[in-house]
Formats: structure tokens, C-alpha cells, sequence
């Protein structure tokens, strides 16, 4: 089964220099989960365990009510929270019906303990973002 997660996650930029073996960890602690429009997956504030990358449709990010984001196929959300467990810091919600990979926390921080050259290859990228954003934010 995990190797139907495969395809999708080799093309999330989140993902994409793990190797094989890396990769069949990170699907075996993937579902794949349907939301329909209008459906908040993360909300500002709120304790999280969880990240979520698109494979279909659009989610949209807002922090404080303003619209910071959309995140199409291939993008992800939650992956701060994941790795460094922090709250959320902005509300996620599907703005048109969304098949996505959810990834499970407490899992994701195992898997990171077996493998931990995941969160090595994750952590520029994710870094990366961070940057950006806060770039984009300040005014």
C-alpha cells in the first residue's frame, strides 16, 4: 500500500531528496484523507500533531482572519507544528474540495528518531519558508 503514496510524495518539494527507503517510511505513516470545501484542517492556536500536502484542489491559509496563502497540489501544510511542535500559528482550510496526505505527528516524531535523515533533508526547505515568510509578513 505505501508505494501508492509514492508518486505523490516524490513530487511535494517537501519530500523530494529522500531516497527510496526514506520515502516508503514517510508513506507508511501516510493516509490519504478527502475534505470538502469549506472544511478547516488546522485551526490558529490550536495544539498540533499533524501535517497535511495537497494532492488534489486548494487549501487556503489565514492568520487572523486576513488571507496569507493558498497551497495547491504538491504543497503542504503543518510540517512547523510536526517538527517542532509548536501551536498553530494560522488556520488552514480547504477552499475547494481537497484529497490530501495527512501525516500523522506522533508517528512522523518516531520515524524521525528511526530515520533521522528525513528531518534532515526536510529542515532546509522547511527553514527556507520560514525565511519567506517572514519577509513576506513584515509591514
Amino acid at each position: 500500500m505505501a508505494h501508492a503514496y509514492h508518486n505523490h510524495l516524490v513530487s511535494v518539494p517537501l519530500f523530494a531528496d529522500l531516497d527510496e527507503s526514506e520515502l516508503d517510511a514517510v508513506a507508511a505513516i501516510t493516509t490519504e484523507l478527502n475534505f470538502s470545501a469549506g472544511t478547516a484542517l488546522m485551526n490558529e492556536g490550536a495544539g498540533a500533531h499533524e501535517m497535511v500536502v495537497v494532492v488534489d484542489g486548494t487549501l487556503e491559509v489565514t492568520r487572523a482572519g486576513e488571507h496569507i496563502a493558498d497551497i495547491g497540489p504538491g504543497g503542504f501544510a503543518g510540517e512547523m507544528a510536526v517538527l517542532t511542535h509548536a501551536r498553530r500559528d494560522a488556520t488552514v482550510t480547504a477552499k475547494s474540495d481537497v484529497k490530501a496526505l495527512h501525516l500523522d505527528g506522533r508517528a512522523f516524531g518516531d520515524l524521525i528518531q528511526q530515520v533521522p535523515s528525513v528531518a534532515a533533508k526536510m529542515l532546509p526547505i522547511v527553514a527556507a519558508r520560514v525565511v519567506e515568510n517572514s519577509t513576506n509578513h513584515q509591514h
